[in-house]
């Protein structure tokens, strides 16, 4: 946690009142608590290709054990599955480490990269992720199927992925993760989270019909708290401030044809294991997938402040279009509203707004390196999201840029090597601040990283 001279403590004191201080992420500050979702990056230890997003979230490839029988469309079902009608089979595990090493240019005291998240340790080592997965995958082709997963994320990203009412209390002390640097002194900088826990139904109804029940990843968004599932080692703004990570409820996906998947379901809200208002949050989306390009559109929407009064919404469009045999390209574009979410000029409370677009373009170089670029423009217009002081008297919302230049190196199918050079600024004012990095000393910042990454 930073340490503020006298007069940055009088910059924020007001804040305290509104109930947050300082940044997100180092005071429990939604939405920064999972994750990853189940995006599928285009570019990770396989070649560029564009998938169709799955619900299961597993890499691993589910064997067939028994032919479809059960279509409710001409109502007819037969018994061809052993066990009363239910596949069997389909169990998988997986896991990787995760660990490296990111450069700041400021070198700055505190040893944080603030406000960038899970690479947020400056200029010392860091284990990521030691992540661990099994469950059993549902089986798509056949008749009624029963699976389900379970994650276990030990590392210094557990912080960012951590769920109120799991890993947390509802008044964020920690159920088992220990003090530390983190959190003004109250957590651990390494700890465990259990990001995913759900059960699985395929139904043989119509084109195939799946419904998750339990904590899980969104689907809101590109990039993944999962390792292995992004290009770069760091992450967007969008995705560090702008969306949430996981959601506790029930999500259906109904394959409407070969290409189009639409989902649907209620869940707890943002990164709420324990339902903290009585209030559900509608989560919904589609993609439509070929073998050239992807366009995926989802939204969230419900009462997310404590006594369920405030309605946030949240939108994200993410296109994906191969281009030719080699370029990859991705825009994502989110939008996002909380009533009653800031305090204007008068201290009246108003409506906070953040929005932005990223960009990505991959190159398949060689077969074992890929190069990619992330251009993003992200808009924290009230100050609600990134440094969480959103009182206009004090602070006035900004735009925050990045560029990212980075290589994926796979001298083995289970290693990959992520090299990154990255550029960060901002015209956020902060009461007199200079900016938003180097404990409010800068306005831009430079960092440099790679870590590495083996499956097992």
């Amino acid at each position: 946690m930073p340490h503020y001279p006298i007069w940055r403590f009088f910059m924020l004191a007001g804040a305290l009142t509104f109930g947050t201080a300082c940044y997100a992420q180092d005071l429990d500050v939604e939405p920064v608590v999972l994750s990853p979702s189940f995006e599928v990056s285009p570019v990770a230890f396989e070649d560029v290709e564009i998938q169709p997003i799955s619900l299961s979230d597993s890499s691993t490839q589910a064997e067939v054990y028994c032919d479809p029988c059960c279509n409710y469309d001409v109502g007819s079902c037969r018994d061809c599955c052993a066990g009363g009608g239910l596949a069997g089979g389909g169990w998988f595990y997986d896991g990787w480490i995760s660990q490296g090493y990111t450069a700041n240019f400021d070198h700055p005291a505190n040893n944080f990269n603030t406000p960038m998240t899970f690479n947020d340790r400056a200029d010392e080592y860091q284990m990521n992720q030691l992540y661990l997965a099994m469950g059993k995958k549902v089986e798509e082709e056949s008749c009624w199927s029963l699976g389900g997963r379970v994650d276990l994320l030990y590392g210094s990203d557990y912080f960012f992925t951590m769920a109120r009412g799991l890993e947390t209390r509802q008044d964020g002390t920690r159920h088992w993760n220990g003090d530390g640097p983190r959190a003004a002194g109250e957590a651990a900088l390494y700890g465990l989270a259990l990001p995913q826990m759900y059960g699985e139904v395929y139904a043989p109804i119509g084109n195939g019909l799946k419904v998750k029940f339990g904590h899980f990843y969104t689907i809101i968004g590109y990039e993944s708290v999962m390792a292995p599932q992004n290009f770069f080692y760091s992450h967007a703004y969008t995705m560090q401030y702008g969306e949430p990570f996981t959601h506790t409820g029930v999500l259906a996906s109904y394959t409407a044809g070969d290409h189009l998947t639409l989902h649907g379901g209620v869940t707890n809200g943002w990164d709420n294991f324990d339902n903290p208002n009585g209030q559900l949050s509608a989560l919904m989306g589609f993609q439509y997938a070929n073998d050239i390009s992807s366009l995926s559109y989802s939204f969230i929407n419900g009462k997310e402040d404590i006594d369920g009064l405030n309605n946030r919404f949240l939108q994200s469009l993410v296109y994906t279009r191969k281009l030719g045999s080699r370029w990859t390209y991705v825009f994502q574009s989110d939008f996002g509203l909380e009533e009653n979410g800031k305090l204007d000029a008068n201290f009246e409370s108003d409506t906070a707004f953040w929005y932005g677009v990223n960009q990505y373009l991959f190159l398949k170089y060689t077969e074992t390196v890929d190069l990619g670029v992330r251009l993003e423009w992200f808009r924290d217009e009230d100050n609600a999201r990134v440094i969480a002081v959103p009182i206009e008297a004090f602070s006035t919302g900004g735009n925050y840029y990045e560029v990212s230049l980075g290589a994926n190196w796979r001298p083995y199918d289970f290693v990959n090597v992520r090299p990154e050079l990255r550029y960060d600024s901002s015209n956020v004012n902060l009461l007199g601040a200079q900016g938003p990095y180097n404990d409010f000393m800068d306005k831009q910042m430079w960092t440099a990283s790679f870590d590495v990454i083996f499956k097992f």
